[in-house]
């Protein structure tokens, strides 16, 4: 009882921060964490949930963590870059240690008024398995349960040590757990890619692509890592937004959809990524219902000029 209410009380001390403003919140690179550009749908203020759907159409919905500072600014119809973890344990023990049977204990009303603000979660989920792997230093765990196998990040104050390599464990985590969210800025500039050879059950060797700025200024750059699911065309092309370019080149780099992020939410498609140096691309292919996936190492962008 006494770490479950460790955690409540982080969590609300976290939601006690200074709220900073929805149109200055920079947008952070945070380690291991995935991104995604989409519009809000819905707001939930309660569970902190939002709705959200991509360029393709696609829905999902994520709970903004106590970190979102700016929640309570985030409206329908605003296009924000979510920084987001696919899964997020705030709890976490070996088997049989009683984890998964509270996890009604974890939810947490909203402050009554004249407290200090509080969350409430309500989108946890439980979840048992064997731990195939545990990095201490990231503080992340992969547990293999009977159907799927998670990747999940530790909340900080979650006590890992008694967690072992080959034992079965019991956790309570968010599917879709934001850390980061921030109006999308005003377009840096657009892209457009093609593919220079597809093979079926190899994906696609990308070759080429051209970046136009908003001063009409156009520079030519080389791509590869990147691929498909399901191929059956002769050859890919696509297009995509930019964001937080300062100068051309910020675009050079290792583009990923973030290790803890690597199965994206939204179908699993790797449509948004971001190097580090905060540059995101949002990629929408040409071909209907096309969905991107990236190499082990991501997508690599180099300038030709």
């Amino acid at each position: 009882m006494k770490h479950m209410l460790s955690i409540v009380v982080l969590l609300a001390i976290l939601m006690a921060s200074t709220v900073a403003v929805y149109a200055q919140e920079p947008f952070t690179v945070v380690d291991g964490a995935a991104v995604a550009v989409a519009t809000v749908v819905s707001v939930d203020e309660k569970t902190r949930a939002i709705a959200l759907v991509g360029p393709e159409g696609d829905h999902w919905e994520i709970t903004a963590g106590p970190e979102v500072r700016n929640f309570a600014q985030i409206k329908r119809g605003d296009r924000i870059i979510a920084s987001y973890y696919q899964g997020f344990a705030i709890d976490i023990g070996p088997a049989g240690s009683g984890v998964k049977d509270r996890l009604d204990a974890l939810e947490m009303d909203r402050a009554k008024k004249g407290e200090k603000p509080g969350v409430r979660i309500t989108q946890a989920t439980a979840a048992v398995g064997v731990v195939k792997a545990i990095n201490t230093k990231e503080r992340t765990i992969v547990l293999e349960g009977v159907k799927n196998t998670l990747t999940l990040e530790v909340a900080e104050d979650v006590d890992i040590s008694k967690i072992k390599v080959g034992g079965k464990a019991e956790a309570v985590y968010f599917e879709s757990y934001a850390v980061n969210l921030v109006p999308a800025p005003k377009v840096s500039g657009t892209i457009t890619l093609d593919s220079t050879s597809v093979a079926i059950g190899i994906g696609v060797t990308w070759g080429h692509g051209v970046l136009t700025m908003n001063d009409g200024s156009t520079h030519k750059f080389k791509v590869n890592g990147l691929s498909v699911v399901d191929v059956g065309m002769s050859s890919i092309s696509a297009t995509g937004e930019v964001f937080n370019l300062v100068e051309t080149s910020d675009l050079n780099g290792d583009f990923s959809t973030g290790e803890i992020g690597v199965t994206v939410i939204g179908g699993g498609s790797a449509s948004a990524m971001k190097n580090n140096k905060g540059v995101v691309i949002q990629l929408k292919s040409k071909q209907k219902g096309l969905k991107f996936t990236l190499a082990p190492g991501g997508m690599k962008i180099r300038l030709v000029e």
